[in-house]
């Protein structure tokens, strides 16, 4: 085709003059438009299939021109349009309808502005009947720049045909979206205070309405939160009518982020992997933007079983492997609140399930896992599963863990990806504390699962499935009871796990849990092994062995009622110990210590020392242990005797190394006695 292309400088001579603020002379490029136009139209060669190339642009650069002041001018913009339908019209081997023809020059001599812009639109949808689809971002790029002339009826008339353009020929443009997107995007940035911008804002929401998915596509390659311009198309798209559709796709995507991936030496994977890496830090801002915006909160719940998989699935698998090697803590509180400050910046897609929760449930609900530094325990590597079983909880009360949920995790329990198996053995552990009544059939089959991650190579999931089958002991106690040997077997063996003492605390807990529940009558023979694997670990290093394991001596000392002369001589070895750590370094190990302490009293065979000890409410820690001294001495110089020789041997009389805080405390404690003993005999 003979007409000329944009980059040719006649052309752009043309285009200057079109745009000319002198009215007469864009009246004669119209008339120089027309006559080449018509030269082209009678040389025109019919090509089937291909369309008219300057189609787009050149009704995107003369269909304003039609509210043009001289009626001149306004009737050469039409007869270009015809030139130009005649031309397209051959490109499809058929001839324009005789209407369609006389539109484009019915109207243009009215002098008023609202019918010319009336007959503007009839002219720019009969136009559209013949528009090239492959066109549209040429159109667009043209129409935009109207928008910024300085005369107002040329501007109006832009909006117009925009406007009719998308909503006739929408439907027909999928393929085009992303490049009409991006000049639409493109014209936002440079209208930041123009009249025009609720058009273009507009104009992106007609086209979503047709095409929602790749507007959507589109947008998440746009670099939020820097960018004003997408946060604002988002919000657009958020609180219209197409909200849930929006937030659907983008579930959809969440879902699929990271499982089609092209051959590693691939151009496409560079490709692919380029924009994977950019959807990662705009999906889960799209996700906010529109979830904070979408008036119907409860849509929001109804996509909460797909929303919440996938935003803590990206969670866990951000934090890389280091959150497998990362020695955890273990539960109970115990150096709990180290997570609960947000010293780093928080994670996107933690923001993303918070806002998705906040549509979800109650505001108290949320500022308890704030309180219980939920939020920071999920980016934190050591503290992940611990936030993992703190927001489980929160939905366990909410009644939020549905089938689709549970369903949707349990797939990871064999996941190729460690992090998501520990963050599933987590979420499993705490719903084992309380499950939803309707999963109670369910739970057997996670028991067995539970025990088998028991064995896992990675220490944080064998801690996990441990906790669970400690919780399964309130949440699924006929499970429990039917399946107690092997549960029993796995919990004692965790005991022996020196490589990883977590692991073995958290075995302690939860054979606390089913002692507790089956007593000593119900463990038989396990009991006595429990209690002598336990005493081992009174003296420990790490805190939290020693804290899990006067835990669980204190659960067996109240269990004990069938085992009493058993238990009697295994306090008989253990009292030293107890007395001493009632000044532990570690607060918590202090205290549940001193619990425990009380719990055993009665075993003790000396009447005045359980006496003491049960009525010692008030006393700090280091007066009850003068105060138990002072019986001894009365009562049991032996036992005193004893401690003189632990203190000079640093060694409990099983062979057993004190803990360094033990032997300082029980240097104390013998200095502060030392002249009892004669004191008493003179008062003999």
């Amino acid at each position: 085709m003979p007409v000329v292309r944009q980059d040719n400088p006649l052309h752009q001579v043309l285009q200057c003059w079109l745009a000319s603020a002198k009215a007469w002379e864009r009246e004669r490029a119209l008339q120089v438009c027309a006559q080449l136009l018509g030269d082209c139209e009678e040389r025109f060669e019919v090509m089937r299939g291909c369309a008219c190339k300057q189609f787009g642009f050149l009704v995107g650069l003369l269909g304003p021109l039609t509210t043009e002041s001289l009626a001149a001018s306004r009737r050469w913009a039409g007869v270009c349009l015809g030139h130009l339908l005649q031309m397209q019209a051959k490109t499809r081997n058929v001839a324009p309808k005789a209407g369609d023809v006389a539109c484009l020059r019915k109207g243009l001599d009215a002098t008023d502005d609202v019918p010319l812009l009336e007959t503007s639109y009839e002219i720019a949808k009969t136009v559209c009947k013949y528009f090239p689809p492959a066109q549209a971002a040429d159109f667009m790029s043209t129409i935009t720049e109207s928008l910024k002339c300085t005369r107002d009826e040329r501007a109006r008339a832009a909006e117009v045909w925009m406007t009719t353009f998308l909503e006739e020929c929408g439907q027909l443009i999928y393929q085009e979206v992303p490049e009409v997107l991006h000049v639409l995007y493109s014209r936002l940035q440079t209208m930041q205070e123009n009249t025009h911008r609720p058009l273009l804002l507009l104009a992106v929401y007609v086209l979503a309405c047709f095409h929602h998915e790749p507007v959507v596509d589109s947008l998440l390659q746009k670099r939020l939160p820097l960018d004003r311009d997408a946060m604002e198309l988002w919000s657009i798209l958020g609180r219209s009518s197409l909200g849930v559709q929006v937030l659907k796709y983008l579930t959809q995507k969440l879902e699929a982020a990271g499982e089609n991936s092209p051959g590693p030496h691939s151009a496409a994977h560079e490709l692919d992997h380029s924009q994977a890496a950019l959807e990662s830090l705009t999906l889960p801002r799209a996700i906010s933007e529109v979830v904070f915006l979408l008036p119907a909160k409860e849509r929001v719940q109804r996509l909460l079983p797909r929303l919440l998989p996938g935003l803590l699935g990206e969670i866990s698998k951000a934090l890389g492997e280091g959150m497998l090697l990362a020695p955890l803590r273990c539960q109970r509180g115990l150096f709990f609140s180290a997570s609960r400050s947000e010293d780093k910046p928080r994670s996107p897609y933690c923001e993303a399930l918070e806002l998705v929760l906040s549509r979800c449930m109650e505001k108290r609900w949320l500022l308890l896992l704030w309180r219980q530094g939920a939020w920071a325990s999920l980016k934190n590597p050591q503290a992940h599963a611990d936030g993992v079983c703190l927001l489980t909880s929160v939905l366990l009360r909410n009644q939020l863990v549905t089938r689709g949920v549970i369903w949707a995790l349990s797939q990871w329990l064999n996941s190729p990806s460690g992090n998501l198996q520990l963050t599933a053995t987590a979420f499993f552990a705490e719903l084992m504390k309380d499950p939803p009544v309707m999963e109670k059939k369910f739970l057997e089959s996670v028991l067995g699962v539970l025990v088998e991650k028991s064995q896992h190579g990675i220490g944080a999931v064998r801690q996990m499935a441990v906790r669970g089958l400690g919780n399964a002991v309130r949440g699924a106690p006929k499970e429990v009871h039917k399946h107690k040997a092997a549960i029993l077997e796995v919990l004692q063996r965790g005991l022996e796990n020196t490589t990883c003492p977590v692991v073995a605390a958290e075995s302690m807990l939860a054979l606390a849990e089913v002692v507790r529940k089956l007593k000593a009558e119900g463990l038989g023979s396990a009991f006595k092994d429990i209690a002598r694997s336990t005493k081992r670990f009174l003296e420990a290093e790490p805190d939290v062995l020693r804290f899990s394991a006067f835990s669980l001596y204190a659960v067996l000392a109240s269990s004990a009622s069938g085992k009493r002369s058993f238990f009697t001589r295994e306090v008989w070895e253990t009292w030293v110990s107890l007395l001493l750590h009632l000044r532990d370094p570690e607060p918590e190990v202090s205290n549940v210590c001193r619990t425990t302490l009380y719990v055993c009293a009665p075993f003790l065979v000396l009447g005045r020392v359980q006496q003491t000890i049960v009525t010692s409410i008030g006393l700090s820690a280091a007066q009850l242990q003068y105060e138990v001294c002072h019986c001894l001495v009365r009562d049991a110089p032996a036992m005193l005797e004893k401690l003189h020789s632990i203190a000079r041997s640093r060694r409990l009389e099983n062979g057993q190394a004190l803990h360094p805080a033990a032997v300082a405390v029980l240097g104390d404690i013998l200095e502060k006695t030392r002249g009892l003993s004669g004191s008493w005999q003179q008062l003999e």
